[in-house]
């Protein structure tokens, strides 16, 4: 046999050895003490696990609302009142789903921050902090100087954000006269304000 059909001969068959043991060559090259016949199990990635680049942000529509005020309930933030007023809606959407939200209410050069809510498994990946940066760069595109907001639990959040407390009795007249000041959240809710820059 000469040198070339030698080498066609090995080729052919090295490669139909590969076909049946590409799995075992892989594991075998690792370094690793496991037997041939048994590799060690391929971490997969959990079907949960979606990325932040999967998170898109947008101002919300009249096909979000219903998913914000489920939202809302979820996460016990006050929805008696969003029938009245005038404000804008900041959603988070994963695959269409809306798994965050933010309102602003609009007062002449002041605003309201109200109904920051992030769906629970979204949490701690930075969507609440994404849905205020959209917020607050509407603000500062759409001439709203100052912004305010009433919370109960989230003041610590807010604080790492750039908000400082304020006095609830010094907020401007018709911040105070909000549904949102006069009755749907207690006396004992933290009173901040952030500038808009």
């Amino acid at each position: 046999m000469d040198d070339d059909k030698l080498k066609r001969s090995l080729l052919e068959e090295y490669t139909e050895l590969t076909k049946n043991s590409l799995v075992k060559i892989q594991f075998s090259c690792g370094g690793n003490s496991t037997g041939i016949d048994e590799p060690e199990p391929i971490p997969i990635v959990p079907e949960s696990y979606i990325p932040e680049g999967c998170i898109t942000y947008a101002m919300a529509s009249e096909d979000h609302v219903e998913d914000i005020i489920t939202l809302l309930k979820t996460n016990n933030l006050p929805v008696k009142d969003l029938s009245n007023g005038r404000r804008i809606f900041f959603v988070a959407l994963s695959n269409q789903n809306t798994v965050g939200c933010v309102a602003i209410e609009l007062y002449g050069d002041s605003g309201l921050l109200r109904s920051l809510a992030v769906e629970l498994s979204f949490r701690e990946r930075g969507v609440g902090h994404k849905l205020m940066v959209e917020a607050e760069n509407w603000c500062h595109n759409n001439g709203l100087n100052i912004l305010y907001l009433l919370t109960t639990t989230a003041s610590a959040f807010f604080s790492k954000i750039g908000w400082e407390s304020y006095e609830r009795e010094a907020v401007p007249e018709s911040i105070a006269q909000s549904p949102e000041f006069a009755s749907v959240c207690p006396t004992t809710a933290v009173c901040m304000f952030k500038k808009i820059y």
